[in-house]
């Protein structure tokens, strides 16, 4: 099967990739329960048109994120949910369907974003306010032509947060934000759906920028977490749309 071709595993840069993704996916959604056996590696290899090895490397992948449990001559098992390495990307990434882990997501962003904001108005440097704020004027732009440019407002809105993140100055909470990356496309896709959601979160990003390059680490605290409590409000209403 070529690597690109349509069929149950869908399209992926490499075979493995679309391998791992479709037994992640189904792990995820529950199509694999918890403490359920996965169907052995020769019905797998049938059904996906793969080899075996593949079919066992991608398990292997899974057990190293701590979802499954592979043994010799028994099988593989579906961990519990409390074994899995949910700050994994790829993890999250599976995740992007399920409301409740997006919600979980948007309160870990309440708890880290807005002291990241207060920290990166206090040890900002002049290169990361000039990245916050060419993406600003990227989703300023974009924003006159959605629906259009959703793709390229997303990219923008997430190159903003991001540079907030890395400006905080503190390694650990700019590596978070690359695992929440893509949590947090989805709820920016989200806000730029709905309807005069961008025109109300463009403002609230502009504060928060001009706070930090201001240098005052209480007013991007509170601008921040505005933000994103309309995110949060913008994610709930498409959830019961």
């Amino acid at each position: 099967m070529n690597s690109f071709s349509a069929g149950p595993l869908g399209r992926h840069r490499t075979m493995h990739g679309r391998v791992v993704d479709w037994l992640g996916e189904r792990v995820v959604s529950g199509v694999y329960a918890e403490n359920s056996q996965l169907p052995n590696e020769s019905e797998l290899s049938a059904q996906l048109g793969v080899s075996r090895g593949g079919v066992r490397e991608a398990v292997k992948a899974l057990a190293a994120k701590g979802m499954v449990d592979p043994r010799p001559r028994i099988g593989t098992r579906v961990l519990p949910r409390s074994s899995w390495n949910l700050m994994d990307r790829q993890v999250i990434g599976w995740h992007n369907t399920d409301p409740a882990f997006v919600r979980d997501l948007l309160e870990l962003r309440l708890i880290v974003e807005p002291g990241a904001a207060r920290l990166a108005a206090e040890r900002v440097d002049p290169d990361q306010v000039e990245a916050m704020s060419a993406a600003y004027d990227a989703m300023a732009e974009h924003a006159a032509r959605l629906p259009q440019d959703s793709e390229e407002f997303v990219a923008a809105d997430l190159a903003f947060h991001l540079t907030l993140l890395r400006a905080s100055g503190n390694q650990l909470v700019e590596q978070l934000g690359r695992l929440l990356e893509s949590g947090l496309q989805h709820g920016l896709e989200a806000t730029s759906e709905l309807p005069g959601g961008v025109e109300t979160t463009l403002p609230m990003h502009r504060a928060v920028l001009d706070a930090v390059r201001r240098g005052r680490p209480d007013a991007a605290a509170r601008a921040c977490r505005k933000l994103i409590e309309t995110t949060a409000a913008a994610m709930a209403a498409r959830t019961e749309s």
